[in-house]
């Protein structure tokens, strides 16, 4: 069993959407009439058990996604059918499926959301990684990233197996959560790059822990086939 399984198998993960995801969609999005955002397809990188989902289905978008657990996948399901909001073609919308390996769609979109997901692969898959969500979108489409970075409380610790990338890491809130890339904004940019996107912005946002004696930092990149 991955690491995954067993936490979305034994555990609720999760039940509300990423606060800088809305803004995103807010400034982007929102302003669209409600009956015009179906035409905005949308992949989530790392459904988990909805809460992103369940929000983009609520504004109207045309939402699919993966995640590597089963249980993730299927707790989704029960989270939007108590809201009425599952699709009767959920099973072709939201599948199981390793993000390192493949994404299951052969449709382009028009925007691809990661929040808190492909910083748990390595610094190298990531070349490949973002070459396939470059992929992955429609020309001018959008890939929105909320990704960890190397200052945060638990860089250094568990066993390192890649650039800045640790696996087990041993303290802070990623503890337990398998491997880990602690990035920095500029390596990042240079990925993001390489595999052919233009970044359109960055920011940096970080929120503290022990009475502010430790911190997470993220970085929210928007970039641009």
């Amino acid at each position: 069993m991955n690491v995954w399984e067993h936490i979305h198998a034994t555990s609720s993960w999760g039940r509300y959407p990423c606060e800088e995801l809305v803004r995103f969609m807010g400034r982007t999005f929102l302003r669209l009439p409600y009956e015009q955002r179906k035409q905005i397809s949308i992949l989530e990188i790392g459904t988990g058990q909805g809460a992103n989902i369940w929000f983009l289905l609520n504004e109207g978008f045309d939402v699919y996604g993966i995640d590597i657990s089963p249980s993730a996948i299927q707790k989704m399901a029960e989270l939007l059918n108590s809201r009425g909001l599952l699709p009767g073609d959920f099973e072709n919308r939201f599948v199981v499926a390793d993000m390192r390996q493949e994404f299951s769609f052969k449709r382009k979109f028009d925007v691809v959301i990661d929040c808190a997901t492909t910083w748990y692969a390595t610094y190298s898959e990531h070349f490949v990684l973002y070459r396939r969500i470059y992929d992955t979108l429609k020309p001018g489409g959008i890939f929105f990233c909320y990704h960890i970075l190397k200052e945060s409380w638990g860089y250094g610790t568990g066993n390192q197996i890649d650039k800045d990338t640790f696996d087990n890491t041993t303290e802070g809130p990623l503890k337990g959560q398998g491997i880990i890339y602690y990035a920095k904004i500029d390596d990042l940019t240079h990925i993001l790059e390489d595999a052919g996107f233009k970044v359109k912005s960055v920011e940096r946002l970080e929120r503290t822990y022990e009475n502010m004696k430790k911190k997470i930092s993220i970085a929210i990149i928007i970039a641009e086939k």
